[in-house]
């Protein structure tokens, strides 16, 4: 029995190696003299090479670097990547720019995430306002402390503004005004570090 078993993954073991060398070798070389065109998801299994560095990675991680620095290190790493995450994901969904979305959330609460403004009702990182926001898509304002809710929402609120920081910040008059020199300076800020960190994550 235990012949038996030993022959048998010998067996397998034998014919995996020849499924290696067949794939390894032998099928790119056939491909090119028959000139064999193989379906691109067949070609993809055919091939032995590594899969590429996951895009999503380098930008997760390109965005924490940006955080690390606009935030002067002062956030626990496991904050950075989970914020960096979560604006990645988030600005893909809604088509917005990840960059405009760290500059508006470090003007509006200098990324502290349970920043509350109680006058305007104003709640998390994004400052999303309860009343207008919050309230009609059934969120509590505790919830809308929770960062994963909240960017959301940052970015779900400004592509509604059509990416206008005026008409996120809903302000008027010389705020309105500081408010967009702030935020806009803070995005200048954000555009040149990117510019001068661009490196290939690996």
């Amino acid at each position: 029995m235990v012949h038996t078993i030993f022959e048998v993954t010998k067996l397998i073991f034998i014919i995996a190696i020849a499924v290696f060398l067949l794939l390894e070798y032998i099928s790119p070389f056939a491909q090119r003299r028959l000139g064999i065109d193989f379906p691109v998801r067949m070609r993809g299994f055919l091939t032995s090479t590594k899969p590429t560095h996951d895009s999503s990675v380098k930008e997760v991680l390109h965005l924490a670097n940006v955080i690390r620095f606009i935030t002067d290190d002062e956030l626990s790493e496991g904050k950075v990547l989970r914020y960096a995450g979560l604006i990645s994901h988030a600005s893909q969904k809604y088509g917005v720019n990840p960059l405009e979305i760290i500059a508006l959330i470090m003007a509006e609460s200098n990324f502290k995430e349970n920043s509350i403004n109680q006058e305007t009702g104003d709640y998390g990182l994004g400052q999303i306002n309860w009343g207008h926001w919050g309230k009609d898509y059934g969120y509590t304002p505790q919830q809308l402390l929770d960062p994963s809710i909240n960017i959301f929402l940052t970015c779900h609120v400004y592509k509604f503004f059509e990416k206008d920081f005026g008409k996120y910040h809903r302000g008027s008059g010389i705020q309105c005004r500081a408010y967009l020199v702030n935020v806009k300076s803070i995005l200048s800020t954000l555009n040149a570090f990117s510019e001068l960190n661009k490196e290939n994550i690996s």
